[in-house]
C-alpha cells in the first residue's frame, strides 16, 4: 500500500513536470525565434546597397580616394567598385548584346556599390548619407531603392511586434496552464491544508513544502526541456543548414537562463495562488471544488 502511494506520488510530480516542460518548449521555440529574427532581419538589411555613380571627369586618384572614404566611414559593410568596362560588360550580358559594340562610346559611368551597416539600412539614415555623398567632388549621382527599403523596413518592424506579441500572449497561457497543472496537484492535499489550519499551522508553514515541491517541478521540467530541445537538433542536425543549439552562440545560454527563470517564476506563482486558493476555503466549500 506504501509503494502505491508513493508511486502514485511520485507519477502525479512527473506527469505535472512533463505538462509543464511542453509548454515551457513551446514558449522557447516563440524566443527561440525571437531571438533569430534580428539575425535574419540584419542579414537582409546589410544586402541593401547604394549606388555611387561617378563623373567621367574623376581620375584614377579621385576613385582611389573615394573608396578610401568609404572603406572608412561607419556606415560601411562593404564596397564594391565597378568600373566603366565592368558595368557595360553586366549589362550586355543580361540583355544579350556584344560588349564590343560600345567600346568605341560607353555610357555608363564608373561606380561604387556600398552595402551598408544594419543599423544605417533605413531611409533617414540614407538620406542623411546621400546628401553627404551628393556634395562630394566627382560624384554625380547617389541612388538606392527607396521603396524597397521602407516595404522591408515596414514588415520587419511588423514581423517584431507579431512575435513579441506571440510570446506575451504565450506568458498568460503558460502562466494560467502551469497554475492549474499545480492546482489539480495539490487538490488532493486541500482536506489536509484545512486540518493544518485547524491545529492553528501558519500559511507560511503550510505553504513552505508546497513551494519546494514547485521548485522541484521547475528543475524536472527544465531538464526536459533541454532534453527536447538537444533531441530536436540531434534528429535534425543533417537537414538544417545550421545547428538548433550552437553552444558557442551567446543567445542560447541567453535562452536557457530565460526558460529556467520562466520555469522557476511561474511554478513558484502558481504554487503560491494554487496553495492560497485552499487556504481560503472554508470547510463546507472543500467538498464543492
Amino acid at each position: 500500500m506504501a509503494k502505491k502511494r508513493k508511486y502514485k506520488f511520485f507519477n502525479s510530480k512527473l506527469t505535472s513536470a512533463v505538462s509543464i516542460s511542453m509548454v515551457l518548449f513551446l514558449l522557447g521555440c516563440t524566443l527561440s525565434i525571437a531571438m533569430i529574427a534580428p539575425r535574419f532581419s540584419n542579414t537582409i538589411l546589410e544586402k541593401i546597397a547604394i549606388n555611387i555613380f561617378m563623373e567621367d571627369g574623376a581620375t584614377e586618384a579621385d576613385i582611389q580616394k573615394m573608396d578610401k572614404f568609404l572603406q572608412e566611414q561607419p556606415f560601411t559593410k562593404t564596397v564594391t567598385f565597378k568600373s566603366k568596362e565592368q558595368a557595360i560588360i553586366s549589362m550586355c550580358e543580361e540583355i544579350g548584346e556584344d560588349p564590343e559594340e560600345f567600346k568605341d562610346h560607353n555610357p555608363l559611368p564608373n561606380m561604387f556599390e556600398v552595402y551598408l551597416q544594419a543599423q544605417y539600412a533605413n531611409n533617414d539614415s540614407i538620406m542623411f548619407v546621400e546628401q553627404r555623398l551628393t556634395n562630394m567632388d566627382y560624384v554625380k549621382k547617389v541612388d538606392y531603392q527607396k521603396s524597397f527599403i521602407q516595404s522591408i523596413g515596414s514588415k520587419i518592424n511588423r514581423i517584431t511586434l507579431l512575435l513579441l506579441g506571440a510570446t506575451l500572449i504565450l506568458l498568460v497561457i503558460s502562466y494560467v496552464l502551469i497554475r492549474n497543472t499545480i492546482q489539480l496537484l495539490i487538490y488532493s492535499d486541500r482536506f489536509m491544508i484545512h486540518t493544518m489550519k485547524l491545529v492553528g499551522a501558519t500559511k507560511h508553514f503550510i505553504r513552505k513544502p508546497y513551494m519546494k515541491q514547485g521548485l522541484c517541478i521547475a528543475l524536472v521540467a527544465f531538464v526536459l526541456v533541454l532534453i527536447y530541445i538537444f533531441a530536436l537538433n540531434y534528429f535534425f542536425r543533417d537537414v538544417l543548414p545550421f545547428d538548433i543549439v550552437n553552444m558557442n552562440d551567446p543567445s542560447v545560454w541567453m535562452l536557457f537562463g530565460v526558460l529556467l527563470l520562466c520555469s522557476i517564476i511561474i511554478t513558484s506563482v502558481a504554487t503560491f495562488f494554487a496553495v492560497n486558493k485552499y487556504l481560503r476555503q472554508k470547510a463546507d466549500d472543500l467538498y464543492y471544488l
